[in-house]
């Protein structure tokens, strides 16, 4: 018995000293986020209104044909630059747009037209563009077929 206590004294005394870890680095920050929501409060006139109408309404390809499209609105959250260039397109109701084709074929149609190079730049007034650099835009097929 006393030849293992000493074996095992031995090889504790010669066991090599633990490595120290290694430092963890730091974590940097998470980016913040420099956008911020357009003012809910802001209404374009109604010029501004079909303005901007105008300017999808040759790029939203819509099928008059396809049931119920009357009643097909689809809204989109839009991120613009300050010059009045989409540069996002959103579909919000994303349980309507995975659930029902119709809707989802309306609301691609509609995110293609603000994204289309033609369509792509709304006539927004640029000394509001903190209450317009995101919005929300409703497509309305009763609007553009007119």
């Amino acid at each position: 018995m006393k030849m293992m206590e000493k074996t095992v004294t031995q090889l504790n005394q010669n066991k090599p000293a633990p490595k120290p870890s290694p430092p963890v680095p730091p974590v940097p920050p998470a980016p913040q986020q420099t956008a911020s929501l357009s003012n809910p409060n802001f209404k374009l006139s109604s010029s501004e209104e079909d303005a901007v109408r105008h300017t999808i309404a040759p790029c939203w390809n819509i099928d008059p044909g396809a049931a119920g499209y009357q009643s097909m609105q689809v809204e989109l959250k839009l991120t613009l630059t300050r010059d009045g260039t989409v540069v996002a397109a959103e579909i919000p109701n994303v349980g309507r747009y995975n659930s029902d084709s119709r809707y989802r074929a309306a609301a691609d149609s509609a995110r293609r037209a603000v994204l289309n190079d033609r369509c792509h730049k709304l006539p927004l007034p640029p000394d509001q563009y903190a209450n317009w650099q995101t919005t929300y835009l409703t497509f309305d097929p009763k609007d553009i077929l007119q």
